[in-house]
């Protein structure tokens, strides 16, 4: 690390109040400096702002647009925030955040190792031989307090409180920062795995000159970090620390020791009760999203406008494709050389036999091949553009049609579930709905399962009638039919009446009258047949049914896979949440594409 000058700032501070009504604190400026080895207390209440102005100087901010964007929404105008010039930007300020960070993928030396390659301060640290590295690994976890052997192969998941606390500033020190903002170091552990981070902060701040900004509300710990108490004093007692409230004058209280200091930030008062003597009307907090209804209701709007795009995209692409090939090959198709052929060839011993000549007269075989041809000239064409209609219709209603809409929504729809069901498990969410008595199935898959239900059909129909009816536009350019036949042929495919006794004796009537009884009209058997399966069969293979049921029926399959995926480790960490997503994908796809030859093979059974 470069030398500190101790009487040198590193960082001069002050942020003004500009809008009272908006600003989080009350004070009129805060202001600070921080000093080589010194340590400032950022104190005050929660919601006081000291996060936000803690991010600022850590520049988590977006860079270009933050002191307008405080400006802004909170009413905070940052005046100053000079750091010392001969410290490079990226040496200038670390941060411990308020919930410990660690990346899940790496061990805890791992983590160590990429704080220690990447320190801006130290290029030389990817020219260290693999023992340097190690042996500086080995000491900087030690630094902290923690085992190089037994705590450095383990995971962050596998961690206390204390310890993830301890390697995350490992972290920070492998990077050699001068100054370290710590937001809330001590919160949710106990005192005496608080005091021993405390004291490591303290060691830190003295032997390497490294500036600290803390916020906490542990004023006995704070103590410890400060130097005003020993780790025997922090323990033995709960000391009550003693701040002085900043005056209108200054926000910054100095204490005797001008490197440890406190800045106390008072919070602004309650909204509610100043709108009320106000006699304001009260925008109450939004509480939607509480009730299954309305989770639905996002859920829908959620799988069915953001899916929109990009099943229109790959079906305008479907539909041009096929409609084009198709079109392309009936173009290419000519069978009038080969009738001819034939018919020459047939029709030749025939001539013979009636004429009784050896050889035909050639004005015989001509005139026959010109009304042959005629006749193949008014018949084939229509036959094509049938042919090409027909292949349209039944390929994207009856095959493709829901099974390109369940494989986007595989990735669509069940990824996302099941990374937010994953992302609940990782974070302890459903083990609160239980202890709430709210079951997390309930919760998530109930709501979530009953909007996929109405989003998939309506996508997958959408999808279906853009690339059916590209075929519309596309047949015409090859010379095949017209769109209006076309459409015809499209529509009397697609809705083709059901062969069911039921069916037909809703049509036959004698003077405007029904001839047959109500029991009759409810007859589900089919007209061709007494087995009630091959009515199921013509049920459920007609052309309409057969396209909903099978969007339905892969959509359950892609949701259950994705609830059972997310559901299986009650003991997941975020680290895992990847890998359930991409399990749920693939799975939910393989098992989408298996059931659609399952419903093939029903529609071979269709009589």
């Amino acid at each position: 690390m470069p030398s500190k000058t101790k009487n040198k700032p590193i960082l001069e501070f002050r942020a003004t109040n500009i809008d009272p009504a908006k600003c989080p604190f009350v004070n009129p400026f805060v202001e600070f400096t921080l000093y080589p080895s010194s340590c400032l207390h950022l104190a005050g209440p929660s919601g006081a702002g000291k996060t936000t102005l803690a991010n600022y100087i850590a520049g988590l901010l977006p860079s270009r647009s933050a002191n307008a964007m405080l400006q802004s929404t909170l009413g905070i105008n940052v005046t100053t925030c000079r750091w010392d010039s001969s410290i490079a930007e990226g040496a200038r300020v670390g941060m411990l955040f308020q919930q410990t960070t660690l990346l899940d993928s790496l061990t805890v030396a791992g983590n160590v190792c990429v704080a220690l390659e990447h320190c801006p301060s130290q290029h030389h640290s990817s020219s260290l031989s693999e023992s340097e590295k190690q042996a500086t690994i080995k000491r900087l976890l030690e630094t902290v307090g923690l085992d190089y052997l037994r705590d450095g192969c383990k995971r962050p998941s596998e961690l206390s409180g204390g310890m993830a606390r301890r390697a995350s500033l490992a972290l920070q020190i492998a990077q050699d920062k001068h100054v370290i903002v710590l937001d809330e170091p001590f919160a949710g552990l106990d005192l005496i795995t608080a005091v021993g981070v405390a004291k490591e902060l303290e060691r830190l701040r003295k032997e390497k000159g490294t500036a600290l900004l803390l916020i906490s509300h542990e004023p006995q710990v704070v103590d410890v970090v400060m130097g005003k108490a020993t780790k025997d004093e922090a323990l033995s007692q709960e000391s009550k620390h003693a701040t002085t409230t900043c005056s209108s004058a200054s926000s910054v209280v100095e204490e005797m020791n001008p490197l440890v200091r406190t800045v106390t930030l008072t919070r602004r008062g309650s909204d509610y009760d100043a709108d009320v003597k106000r006699s304001k009307n009260i925008q109450h907090p939004s509480t939607y999203g509480k009730d299954a209804i309305e989770r639905f209701t996002l859920k829908v709007w959620d799988y069915f406008l953001y899916s929109l795009p990009l099943i229109l995209l790959t079906f305008l692409a479907a539909g041009l494709a096929i409609s084009m090939l198709s079109a392309d090959i009936l173009r290419r198709v000519d069978v009038t050389d080969t009738v001819l052929s034939i018919v020459s060839k047939e029709v030749k011993p025939i001539i013979q036999i009636f004429t009784g000549e050896e050889e035909v007269n050639p004005m015989y075989t001509m005139m026959i091949n010109m009304k042959v041809r005629s006749m193949l000239d008014e018949t084939i064409p229509p036959a094509k553009a049938t042919l090409y209609a027909l292949g349209m219709a039944k390929l994207f209603v009856l095959e493709i049609g829901p099974l390109i809409t369940a494989l986007l929504l595989s990735g669509r729809i069940g990824g996302s579930y099941s990374g937010e069901v994953a992302t609940m498990q990782s974070t302890s969410q459903n083990k609160l709905l239980l202890t709430l008595g709210i079951s997390p199935m309930v919760w998530t898959l109930v709501p979530s399962l009953a909007a996929s239900w109405i989003a998939s059909p309506l996508l997958t129909m959408a999808g279906t009638a853009l690339a059916v009816e590209i075929g519309a536009h596309i047949g015409p350019l090859y010379g095949i039919g017209n769109m209006a036949d076309y459409r015809t042929e499209v529509w009397k495919s697609i809705t083709t009446p059901l062969r069911l006794r039921g069916v037909n004796s809703w049509y036959e009537h004698e003077g405007g009258t029904f001839t047959k009884s109500i029991f009759s009209f409810l007859d589900v058997r089919c007209t061709f047949s007494d087995s009630y399966v091959d009515s199921m069969v013509e049920i459920s293979t007609h052309p309409i049914c057969f396209h909903l049921i099978k969007s339905i029926v892969f959509m359950s399959i892609i949701m259950s896979v994705a609830e059972i995926s997310a559901r299986r480790d009650p003991d997941l960490t975020p680290r895992g949440v990847p890998k359930v997503i991409t399990t749920s994908v693939v799975m939910g796809s393989l098992l989408v594409i298996f059931s659609d030859w399952a419903f093939s093979q029903l529609l071979l059974q269709r009589q």
